[in-house]
């Protein structure tokens, strides 16, 4: 925006006009300077409703305009727009927003560079420790005095241990995390209004029927886990405890060490499930491999009738099933087929 003595024009949006912080008004008694002395002034309150329609880093050079924008920023609801901490500059700027804007909506955290991370959390992996003892530490934590939070991202931020603070935001409603933390699935019992989870990560554990903690809100669920030293898939579970969600639109858990079976779904489970990702433990999954020609007849006859039966027919579009090479009704199809 740009600034005057008595004007300051915000870009594609308003024009203020205010009385000069300068000057006061002459008392001659004139009537132009009576009316004039009598003009109200936008109260913090107001100007944070307009305040509002603005970018973070807009907000964050209008504050410096006076003391009553000074107050307008903090009780600013900012927009939902991404603040992205991905370098020492925003790091710093997160950190005055702590106390001067602390009404964002939307952050992500990732990566500041080399020779930087956050501070160590509750049970942190002992080498990795070692190997950043040097590095200069900054400090992850604050991050909980953004209590109207809507977005949190964290994009291969450097984090080691566990950090419970970061999943105490009352207002969530997507919560992203690639790579990083420790944490269990136990722990979005804090977000009670999250509807977005979106996981690619080795450092995430814990049973899928956690997320019945969110029954009434989750409408899409992505978990992929990174497998750590050929050790098992962490996140465990079966799939169906989920099937009574009501808002549920997707829901992926390729590779995680879920089970169940798909024809334990019937016309009633998932209503409103559009997409379906599932591993291949899972009995039927989209890629199965059967062991008897017998058992797969059988197997499509039940879901053609399943798809008949729901709403979203789409569900199981594209699915594709086989014919384990190991079974005995396996012969390989050449030009000459060699029958056993």
């Amino acid at each position: 925006g740009t600034v005057h003595s008595n004007v300051v024009v915000l870009p594609r949006y308003f024009l203020i006009v205010m009385m000069p912080h300068s000057k006061k008004p002459r008392l001659t008694g004139s009537n132009d300077d009576a009316e004039a002395s009598a003009r109200p002034i936008l109260s913090a309150d107001e100007f944070a409703c307009i305040l509002g329609f603005l970018p973070p880093k807009q907000i964050m050079c209008l504050r410096r305009v006076c003391k009553t924008w000074r107050e307008a920023a903090k009780k600013t609801i900012v927009p939902i727009v991404e603040f992205n901490v991905d370098s020492i500059d925003t790091y710093n700027a997160l950190t005055v927003m702590v106390t001067a804007m602390p009404n964002l909506q939307q952050i992500k955290i990732s990566s500041m560079g080399a020779r930087h991370k956050y501070n160590d959390g509750e049970d942190p992996d002992e080498e990795e420790a070692a190997r950043t003892a040097n590095d200069t530490i900054h400090d992850i934590e604050m991050l909980s005095n953004f209590t109207k939070l809507r977005i949190l991202e964290f994009e291969c931020a450097p984090m080691n241990g566990r950090y419970s603070s970061l999943f105490e935001f009352s207002l969530l409603q997507k919560l992203k995390i690639t790579w990083g933390m420790k944490w269990d699935l136990e722990l979005l019992s804090g977000l009670p209004l999250l509807e977005e989870l979106h996981v690619y990560s080795g450092g995430v554990t814990g049973n899928i029927n956690s997320l019945r903690a969110l029954k009434g809100t989750l409408t899409k669920v992505t978990i992929i886990c990174i497998r750590i030293d050929n050790g098992d898939l962490p996140v465990h579970g079966d799939f169906m405890d989920l099937s009574d969600f009501p808002h549920l639109k997707a829901l992926s858990l390729k590779n995680t060490a879920v089970k169940g079976n798909l024809l334990n779904i019937d016309e009633h489970h998932f209503p409103l499930l559009e997409k379906l990702r599932l591993p291949h433990r899972v009995y039927g999954v989209d890629g199965y491999k059967f062991q008897r020609i017998a058992e797969m007849t059988d197997f499509i006859h039940k879901v053609y009738h399943l798809i008949q039966k729901r709403r979203s027919p789409k569900l199981l579009l594209n699915w594709t099933w086989h014919l384990s090479e190991d079974s005995p009704d396996w012969y390989r199809s050449m030009r000459y087929p060699q029958l056993p």
